[in-house]
């Protein structure tokens, strides 16, 4: 039996943006600079098929010459770094190669975006409201420096290029195409809303480490931040998503929003010195393999972790077909004139569990007992999948809402298990640079820490607040840490275990062998960080075992080079 579109329909808004499809975060931050432009919505804009020689004749036509000096006199390297440095493409160096659009090298590239190749999957959507539902406007200062950034070049007002601006080549070939493209506006898309994040504490943790990063924008090369900032909304896009594998099946559980959650009551400490989630209820733990090499004590223990993360999947996709499903039905009542919708036009994942309660529990009954009715006569019980006909019998006593749900998994749970786990290994830069996951072929995944992912990290990490503000150049400085503080801001702030088994995440206490493994574990780290060149043996005491960075930012906005 096919499932109708209005039974098999999953995604919710209050739980993610997320498609649930694998996303390149090249696509994704393309998608993101054009929400960033144009307040969260899309743009009207949509370019059809181009290919790669178009581009490069573009660049090495005679009458910008003077723009583009010296490439018409060697068009071969010309060609070599316009695919390579600034076009993204799909399926590269194959037959089938075709142009994606621009890498997201400068806000404007979405306008030269090949929509059917560059589709972000909601991921861009998710990013964007993350940021927008920030507490304390940590988020809106943080889209406010990521235009700043992103847009360089550009009039605010008028969005031309400023004259005598002093730019990269790559913003200088981007700012040239774009002063071809007249027309660009934003578009709404029907239904579509903007809905706070399950998890605001993740939306501070964001946008405190974007603030921290883009502090630095004036100290790194310009295609090295971007890079930065790709491993970094990857990152925190799947701990995101995490969490809410956590957070949204306790929460339906109890019919009930969890009361340590939301905008006024999260203990969420993001922007303090490592801070982290404070005494959350639903703490990521994962514990990372530092070292990276498979059939290890310490390669187990993080295929053990990985393994509970993914096994978590089936439960939160029962949750979001429950949300989804109280939504459907909020709406119905709402249209009846039964109840009346929010004035923002929406329900919250809040609001919503409460029509999973009894006093709405007849009204629930026949409203589903009609969808039951409707699937049942398409396909009768005896035409049902095996596994499900015993709860569709009166036997099992189960209402109405719950046999529809359970009917809905039969047919759509291994559906989305099999995509959401593509999604957070994309999420996670599965076998890439930045990656927290990985897989060997035909192995199991097991958390990682790579050495890309690593060094962004550490770089917030060593960032501080500027007690004199705007009164300095730079508004963090800079202050070492010994290791073990570092390791615990990991822990902390983001989940990531080192020397410490995640208890809340599928481990015991540590008993002998789990401790010598921590144990090794902690000295691959080390060795990880003396590797990206942040940390010094001083002498063998502990307290001079410290992280410096590579900048060292005073907080009179003084710099120095190696922690001098």
């Amino acid at each position: 039996m096919a499932l109708r579109k209005r039974d098999s329909e999953f995604r919710h808004l209050g739980v993610s943006y997320l498609d649930f499809k694998r996303v390149e975060m090249d696509r994704v931050l393309t998608g993101f600079l054009m929400r960033v432009n144009h307040n969260g919505q899309t743009s009207k804009l949509a370019r059809g098929r181009a290919l790669a020689d178009e581009f490069v004749e573009e660049f090495l036509a005679e009458e910008h010459s003077g723009k583009f000096q010296g490439f018409r006199g060697s068009p071969d390297i010309a060609q070599r770094w316009i695919e390579t440095q600034l076009l993204d493409m799909v399926n590269r160096g194959k037959p089938n190669q075709a142009v994606a659009g621009l890498r997201p090298l400068h806000g404007l590239t979405y306008k030269f975006r090949n929509y059917n190749h560059s589709r972000a999957y909601g991921a861009d959507a998710q990013l964007y409201e993350m940021l927008r539902h920030a507490r304390g406007q940590r988020g809106e200062l943080a889209l406010e420096r990521i235009r700043a950034f992103f847009f360089t070049g550009l009039d605010p007002a008028l969005g031309t290029q400023l004259p005598g601006t002093s730019v990269d080549i790559e913003t200088q070939a981007v700012l040239h195409l774009n002063s071809q493209v007249k027309q660009d506006s934003p578009t709404s898309v029907k239904g579509w809303y903007s809905a706070p994040p399950l998890c605001v504490g993740q939306s501070d943790l964001l946008a405190d480490d974007v603030l921290r990063l883009l502090s630095l924008k004036d100290l790194l090369p310009r295609i090295v931040m971007v890079e930065y900032l790709k491993i970094l909304f990857a990152f925190h896009l799947a701990l995101g998503q995490l969490k809410a594998m956590k957070l949204l099946p306790a929460i339906v559980a109890r019919s009930a929003a969890e009361p340590t959650c939301g905008p006024d009551n999260c203990p969420s400490g993001a922007g303090g010195p490592g801070g982290g989630l404070g005494t959350c209820p639903f703490p990521v733990g994962m514990l990372v393999d530092a070292a990276g090499m498979p059939g290890t004590p310490v390669a187990a223990l993080a295929e053990h972790s990985a393994d509970v993360w993914l096994r978590r999947i089936p439960s939160f996709v029962r949750a979001g077909y429950v949300v989804r499903k109280l939504g459907e039905f909020a709406d119905h009542l709402a249209d009846s004139k039964e109840i009346t919708k929010p004035s923002r036009g929406f329900f919250s994942v809040a609001e919503l569990l409460r029509y999973a309660g009894e006093d709405y529990g007849d009204r629930r009954e026949r409203f589903f007992a009609a969808r039951m009715d409707t699937l049942l006569d398409e396909t009768p019980i005896d035409e049902q999948p095996e596994g499900v006909r015993p709860l569709l019998g009166a036997g099992m006593r189960l209402g109405a809402f719950e046999q529809y749900i359970e009917l809905i998994m039969a047919y759509r749970g291994k559906y989305h298990y099999d995509y959401i786990v593509e999604a957070i290994d994309s999420l996670l830069l599965k076998n890439r640079p930045g990656a927290v996951i990985t897989q060997p072929h035909r192995g199991r995944r097991r958390f990682v820490m790579d050495s890309a992912l690593l060094e962004v990290l550490v770089q917030i990490a060593l960032l501080r607040p500027n007690p004199r503000g705007t009164r300095s150049r730079f508004l963090y400085h800079t202050k070492q840490l010994r290791l073990d503080e570092f390791m615990d801001t990991l822990r902390t702030r983001y989940g990531l275990h080192v020397d410490r088994l995640p208890a809340d995440d599928g481990f015991p206490a540590a008993g002998f062998e789990e401790q010598a493994a921590l144990r090794a574990n902690a000295e691959a780290f080390t060795t990880r960080m003396r590797e990206i060149g942040f940390y010094r043996d001083l002498s063998d005491a502990y307290l001079t075992q410290v992280i410096t960075p590579r900048f060292a930012i005073a907080v009179d906005g003084t710099v120095t080079t190696g922690g001098r």
